[in-house]
């Protein structure tokens, strides 16, 4: 038979009562509802506590997979608050599909371009000109011993010369492909390579050891970064023979997806995380303004751990953690503009090597789902905008650990090696506005 929901009175503990990491400090009762079956309503109390120390840090990200994501992101912006980020990236081609493609004689060359598909993310002012270059590879696209994975680490040498290049407004809700013409000689080699069916389009291997792939380099004075399908196609375009000359095209796509990169940097100078590196693995938030920076992709992601939640223990009633609601709120102010934030967040369980773990999940009817935050923008306010988690387990799982206290939980985005959407997350010097974890727990009347 369906049960019922049980009601419980919360009674909150007098102000007074101080411990190291936190204090309950309000006395006014609540009534909240909670299922049946998990406390028994006549030997005990079911108490507030909202001032739990909650620490938040930002943590430096060594290095992450760029290959196989099927983004080619592209350009540059500078952010006041995380620096100046840019991206490269770098693309192996193959041959056509159809390799029984035959170019009759009297055919003649007409242009080579190359058609990027945007993919709808871009982070920065698409309303100055974005500027995009287009140069060939110097070297082969290839793994050292070992190797399975390019990084954000890794570039790839290209030739100076550019062979083709593009300078529009992005206008991302109108535009869906963006065509760049490249050099007339190359586009001719290529032809007659192809009309003549030498040996370095024979072979795959034959073919990238010619055509060692493409470089695509937004401009210095861009302001965005732009991201595209690495669908990408490039087309030979030539006219047969004729009463009336036929226009003809050949395609060649994307040889390897795993082949295909992006390079990503970040240049902190000038910014309250600017000695965050290989050497400062680790900033504490009242030395960056009294906030945790989270934008994974260039190499920086938030922290928050609960140092004193083992101070629950000193509570001479407690009994257990019922329920732990956790609310990051972004610094007020910090997302106005093009710096959007994150649609969604997961939280990574780490402990003292900052490594991803595993992430926080919420049980929907017999499964465990990943917890993406509930993010809700108070626009009337700005002051209760948060993402929300139910953090029950980890707490509970935190209290008996020994290392509990110093474990924590990394802020990223679900897709965090290709958004640049980036978070300030407040910490307690922000008041009202605070990060913050409300822990209800079972207590001896």
């Amino acid at each position: 038979m369906k049960q019922r929901p049980r009601y419980f009175t919360i009674f909150l503990l007098p102000a007074c009562l101080l411990f190291t990491g936190f204090i309950i400090s309000s006395c006014e009762k609540q009534d909240i509802t909670f299922g049946s079956g998990f406390i028994d309503n006549t030997i005990t109390n079911l108490v507030l506590v909202d001032t739990v120390t909650v620490n938040v840090s930002t943590v430096y990200v060594d290095s992450f997979v760029t290959s196989g994501t099927k983004a080619i992101l592209a350009g540059k912006y500078k952010d006041e608050k995380f620096g100046t980020i840019a991206s490269q990236s770098f693309v192996q081609l193959g041959l056509p599909s159809n390799t029984t493609y035959d170019i009759p004689n009297g055919s003649v060359f007409d242009s080579l371009e190359v058609i990027l598909k945007l993919n709808k993310s871009f982070y920065g002012d698409t309303l100055v000109p974005y500027h995009l270059d287009v140069h060939q590879l110097t070297q082969q696209i290839s793994f050292s011993a070992a190797q399975y994975s390019f990084y954000n680490n890794n570039s790839w040498p290209y030739s100076n010369n550019v062979l083709g290049s593009s300078e529009i407004v992005i206008a991302p809700s109108t535009r869906d492909t963006l065509a760049i013409k490249l050099s007339p000689s190359l586009g001719q080699d290529l032809f007659n390579k192809l009309q003549n069916k030498t040996t370095e389009v024979q072979t795959v291997d034959q073919f990238v050891n010619y055509f060692r792939g493409l470089a695509f380099v937004g401009g210095s004075n861009n302001n965005c970064i732009v991201g595209f399908k690495d669908s990408l196609t490039m087309r030979l375009h030539y006219k047969k023979p004729g009463v009336f000359a036929e226009n003809a095209t050949i395609d060649f796509g994307v040889n390897q997806t795993n082949f295909q990169f992006n390079n990503i940097t970040a240049d902190r100078s000038g910014t309250a995380i600017s000695t965050l590196g290989p050497s400062n693995k680790q900033l504490v938030s009242s030395a960056t303004g009294n906030a945790g920076y989270s934008q994974y992709i260039s190499g920086a992601v938030a922290r928050i751990s609960f140092p004193y939640i083992k101070d629950l223990y000193q509570l001479p009633d407690f009994l257990k953690i019922v329920k732990a609601e956790l609310q990051v709120k972004p610094v007020q102010n910090s997302f106005l503009g093009y710096y959007s934030l994150p649609p969604s967040l997961r939280l990574s369980a780490t402990d003292q090597t900052n490594q991803l773990g595993i992430d926080l999940t919420t049980v929907v009817g017999s499964s465990a789902v990943v917890q993406y935050g509930s993010l809700y923008i108070d626009n009337l306010y700005g002051t209760s905008t948060a993402y929300t988690y139910d953090v029950t387990s980890y707490l509970q799982a935190q209290l008996p650990n020994t290392e509990g206290s110093k474990n924590g939980l990394l802020v990223l985005p679900p897709n965090a090696t290709v958004i640049f959407n980036r978070l300030l997350i407040a910490n307690a010097a922000n008041g009202a506005n605070k990060t913050q974890v409300k822990i209800y727990y079972a207590a001896v009347k």
